[in-house]
């Protein structure tokens, strides 16, 4: 039995929605057009994708509509759907990228940085839009000049955040932040910087 208070729900064993699709064609024709990311809560591509691909199901739905979509994923069974996304101008492929090395104690059930960096790679040979993602930028692993320098010939632009959750101290990033700014812009990299990482420059 579930405590009382305590959710009714396993982080690693999802349900999937299985209206899904039902609910895709829905919104769309609800909602004004716009940017969906797909997923920011959750990751789309689990190993109960490989076996049911609502993912699959779903996605031809939001690309023959007005709707941007921004995957963002560590798993490589993503790279299954580059036949949908061959030639389309609303997608772009997301890779989450903290490290060169794999880090198994810190991800220990997803894909490593190696095959991820390797889906990145095959994205853009493929003319897909790709990104980066280099959040959380984990201080002391992450090492976001190496990680630029490293996949910048085949990385379309790059999606830098702060740890949120894990105690990193906000001192950390507004001491490494200028001077990866400068570098950022001296080399005319395409990047972002995410709110909460923006905001650790402010008084």
């Amino acid at each position: 039995m579930t405590k009382k208070n305590e959710p009714n729900f396993i982080w690693n064993k999802p349900q999937p929605v299985l209206n899904a699709v039902e609910l895709a064609h829905h919104e769309i024709k609800r909602l004004p057009p716009g940017r969906i990311m797909f997923c920011s809560m959750t990751d789309a591509y689990q190993p109960l994708e490989g076996k049911i691909g609502l993912a699959r199901k779903i996605l031809p739905i939001l690309l023959d509509s007005e709707f941007y979509v921004l995957i963002i994923t560590k798993s490589r069974l993503v790279v299954r759907d580059f036949d949908l996304f061959r030639g389309r101008r609303n997608i772009e492929v997301g890779m989450t990228i903290t490290s060169l090395e794999d880090l198994p104690t810190w991800e220990p059930n997803a894909d490593g940085s190696s095959a991820r960096i390797e889906t990145l790679r095959i994205a853009h040979e493929q003319g897909i839009r790709n990104y980066a993602s280099m959040e959380p930028w984990i201080p002391e692993v992450t090492k976001p000049v190496e990680i630029v320098e490293k996949l910048r010939d085949f990385v379309d632009r790059f999606v830098i955040g702060s740890m949120q959750y894990a105690g990193a101290p906000r001192s950390f990033y507004a001491k490494q932040l200028p001077s990866l700014i400068s570098w950022l812009d001296k080399n005319k990299v395409n990047y972002f910087l995410k709110k909460e990482l923006r905001n650790c420059l402010e008084p």
